[in-house]
């Protein structure tokens, strides 16, 4: 092959960005990988200043290279930056530059050469971003944890820590050893366990009592849990029974009229024909390009506009290219030379695909065409100057190199001396297996190559340990591309890249990841037979498994619907998922659907302008607003009404909402975490809620048992609410026969029924328990007592049947937070029965009362 065929081919084979710029950063020349990671044409890109497809957060900096570049300051830089796409999408290239200078040694252009980087960029970002995942379940799980080293020195804390002790990250930092924050007696315990369990580990228990010097001077016995991290010397101190004085923060055309509109309005040529090439329908544009009419292309043959060749390779495609594969559906593309009407002749590039009828048969052909001439002119000046392609295959600051079928290297780019020590000359015409370290690479390396040459496999990437000669070995990115000649491929023409500090980054990320991975799951063991999750508090095996499916959820974008029955901790839940998961930061959003009326129910969601409506004196942002970037809690969301559930799946499938009384469609990004007491299943039956809707919220479900089917957490529960509405004053003591009876009672309203009966006895320090089995006589007469059912004990059977029936409502009103449609459906009355009786009885809520 003649040399100066081989500069041209590297040039427009190589999968590397190669471009010329002006000393005022005008795009003088380039190669098609430029123009197909951009998106630009030939003339969007021709002249172009290259500032139009800098990413502004990265120009200033590049900016500065450059002028430093032209001006001598540096023989040449390299970078790693962003560049925009022709439709706005970022692109990541890891850049080399130098200058081009003339005779006298004065710079006259700049040559830039750069790979795409952005899947690799994005590779990063995914690994930042579970690496962060990881280290908030670590901040955010239910106990104080401490990571201690084999010298007892702190190397970490995680949040509950900072907020049981009170002592901030830096404050732990400045003490440094595990001693400082443990009662003096409790030290020489501590540190004769720390060093057994390194010794002696079956001699150590695994948890055992320690004293905690909280930073306000108080002391509190707590359990310590001590699990050893394998291979590292580490330990994980998990220290239970945490009690927070604070809970964690809340955080339609046809497609017809569609195809004509875009066809009408197009600047390319669009087509149809039939499968004879006979035209059907051109677009208005075919006058601009061709010269001839839409009616006068419709009648004109074929073989009259194309040139011979152009028309026999447009029905070999035709019968070998589209008809031979239409199930796969896959456009063609293909470059004819067409005469126009004016008898001059054309370039164009026509991009085709099939119709299929209704049965998937081919009936048809439509595509579209744009005239490539000046590319094509374009293309053949670069193939004329043979001097320039000389001076760019020798400027790039990448190895590039031509291998021979049998593998041995034809020719290597000057720049491998500086590369890797070895003069051009000492290369060329060896065999590539020399220069690889690990011979166990070899095979791979000559099947991948083989498959290059034979396969006719394009722009393949491959990683090597390269042998170099006066440096440390190193990794190559070696990017090749085939050069054809004659239909056949003849050379293999590679770009090698330096990838050393690419590859220690990565390891070092991997390392990093694997580290947190085995962390966590040592976190997560510390949580069983833990006896709180943030603010949940329960130990028991239904509440564990609750515990996990909620770190599942909180490291999931799916979203969530947690199901119970009334007062088991539904809105707890929803926010310990969202306090764990990545939206941390960012609102908490609770709504309960079932307190907002159907004629308000889209202002509340979307929000409102100014003189929307009589009353709405000014802009009000909606809840899909307040939420965005964090978790929107819909409360009781069987409730929402078919019409608004159509408009809220728009939203959440991404058509986003509009306010009432503008007309700007807004977005916002948020998880839903949905809670109900009710069968959504059961409601998609009865056709109360839309399948879609359902199918779209309802992708993690987690199910709270009740108060009943836990009864071993109720002794919890009582000493946590006895320590939440006591602190002001001695905590009474509460009789054993008076606990029996908690754990007999079957807690129709769980948890929530359980506080009220606490926070009752802290009020009147006595106890109601008239309605709880094999306690009565405990207290004095209560509201459920027949003392109570009349001013006297003599009232009539009238008058005490109005008592009994007011209470009934009054305690299902409170039950259902005064929800007038659930209370009358648990009542099995109608609702207009209700209101009246609701008016007869004089019945309000107490912050109305």
């Amino acid at each position: 092959m003649k040399e100066s065929t081989l500069f041209k081919s590297v040039f427009n084979a190589t999968p590397t960005i190669i471009g010329i710029l002006s000393l005022d950063g005008t795009l003088v020349d380039y190669n098609d990988s430029l123009k197909r990671v951009s998106g630009y044409s030939d003339e969007e890109l021709r002249n172009m200043p290259i500032k139009n497809i800098i990413h502004p957060d990265d120009y200033e900096v590049i900016r500065k290279n450059y002028t430093s570049l032209i001006q001598g300051e540096f023989e040449s830089f390299r970078a790693t930056r962003r560049f925009l796409c022709k439709h706005g999408d970022v692109f990541w290239a890891d850049v080399s530059s130098a200058p081009i200078c003339n005779d006298r040694g004065q710079v006259t252009a700049v040559t830039c050469t750069a790979f795409d980087m952005t899947r690799r960029k994005n590779m990063e970002v995914a690994l930042r971003d579970r690496n962060e995942n990881l280290r908030t379940l670590f901040d955010k799980k239910g106990d104080a944890v401490v990571v201690l080293d084999e010298a007892m020195k702190i190397i970490r804390v995680n949040q509950i820590f900072e907020e049981v002790s009170g002592y901030s990250r830096a404050d732990v930092e400045k003490i440094c050893h595990i001693s400082a924050f443990i009662h003096d007696d409790d030290v020489a315990k501590l540190v004769r366990y720390h060093n057994e369990r390194r010794t002696h580990p079956e001699a150590v228990p695994e948890e055992y009592t320690c004293r905690l010097i909280y930073s306000t001077g108080m002391v509190r016995e707590h359990t310590i849990r001590v699990t050893m991290i394998p291979g590292t010397g580490r330990s994980v101190v998990s220290i239970k029974d945490c009690m927070t004085t604070e809970s964690f923060r809340p955080a339609a055309k046809k497609k017809d009229d569609t195809f004509r509109l875009i066809a009408e309005n197009s600047t390319d040529v669009v087509f149809i024909t039939n499968l004879d090439l006979a035209v059907t329908y051109v677009s208005p544009s075919v006058e601009r390009s061709t010269g001839y009419t839409q009616e006068e292309f419709k009648i004109l043959k074929l073989q009259e506009f194309f040139s011979p060749e152009s028309y026999y390779k447009a029905k070999k495609m035709l019968k070998a290219g589209i008809l031979g594969n239409y199930e796969t559906h896959s456009p063609f593309t293909t470059e004819y030379q067409c005469t126009l009407k004016d008898g001059s002749t054309r370039w164009i590039e026509t991009i085709v695909t099939l119709i299929l009828s209704e049965y998937g048969h081919p009936v048809g052909i439509t595509g579209a065409s744009r005239d490539i001439t000046e590319r094509k002119r374009t293309e053949e000046a670069l193939l004329r100057s043979e001097t320039k392609y000389r001076m760019l295959t020798e400027e790039i600051k990448d190895v590039v190199f031509v291998l021979t079928p049998d593998f041995h290297i034809d020719y290597i780019s000057p720049v491998v001396s500086e590369f890797s020590g070895y003069e051009p000359g000492e290369m060329i015409g060896k065999h590539i297996s020399a220069f690889l370290r690990h011979h166990d690479e070899l095979d791979t390396a000559l099947e991948l190559l083989e498959q290059s040459f034979f396969e006719d496999v394009q722009a393949t990437v491959y990683n090597f340990l390269f042998c170099a000669k006066d440096r440390p070995d190193f990794y190559v990115e070696v990017t090749c591309n085939p050069i054809y000649e004659g239909g056949r491929v003849i050379l293999l023409q590679c770009v090698a890249r330096d990838i050393t500090q690419r590859k220690q980054a990565e390891e070092a990320l991997k390392k990093r990841e694997q580290q947190l991975s085995v962390e966590n799951i040592y976190l997560k063991k510390s949580i069983q037979k833990s006896e709180r999750f943030g603010s949940i508090i329960g130990k028991s095996e239904a509440m564990q498994k609750v515990y996990e499916l909620i770190i599942q959820a909180a490291s999931s974008p799916a979203n969530v619907v947690v199901s119970g029955e009334s007062g088991t901790g539904k809105e707890l839940a929803a926010r310990a998922i969202h306090d764990m998961s990545p939206r941390a930061e960012n609102p908490f959003v609770p709504v309960n659907c079932g307190a907002i009326p159907d004629t308000v129910i889209e202002s509340e969601f979307f929000g409102y302008r100014k003189g929307a409506f009589t009353g709405a004196a000014y802009d009000k942002a909606g809840f899909l607003d307040l939420a965005d970037g964090g978790t929107l809690f819909l409360d009781e969301v069987g409730e929402i009404g078919l019409g608004m559930q159509v408009k809220l799946l728009r939203a959440l499938e991404g058509g986003g909402y509009t306010p009432i009384g503008s007309n700007q469609v807004k977005h916002a990004s948020f998880s839903i975490v949905a809670a109900t007491n009710r069968d959504l299943t059961e409601l998609v039956r009865q056709r109360k809620m839309r399948e879609d809707f359902f199918f779209r919220i309802h992708v993690i479900p987690i199910k709270l048992p009740p108060l009943r089917e836990r009864s071993e957490d109720i002794p919890l529960l009582i000493d946590h609410f006895l320590m939440k509405f006591g602190k002001d004053k001695p905590l009474p003591r509460i009789p054993a026969k008076i606990r029996n009876s908690f754990l007999g009672y079957h807690w129709p309203g769980n948890v929530r029924e359980l506080q009220n009966v606490l926070n009752r006895f802290l009020a009147l320090n006595k106890l109601d328990f008239s309605e709880l089995p094999g306690a009565c006589g405990q207290s004095g007469a209560g509201r459920g007592t027949p003392e109570s059912w009349g001013a006297e004990a003599s009232a009539s059977l009238a008058v005490r049947v109005e008592v009994f029936e007011k209470e009934i409502i009054l305690n299902q009103l409170r039950r259902h937070h005064w929800n007038k449609s659930r209370v009358a459906q648990a009542l099995n009355i109608d609702r207009k029965t209700l209101a009246s009786k609701i008016k007869k009885f004089h019945l309000a809520p107490e912050s109305e009362e």
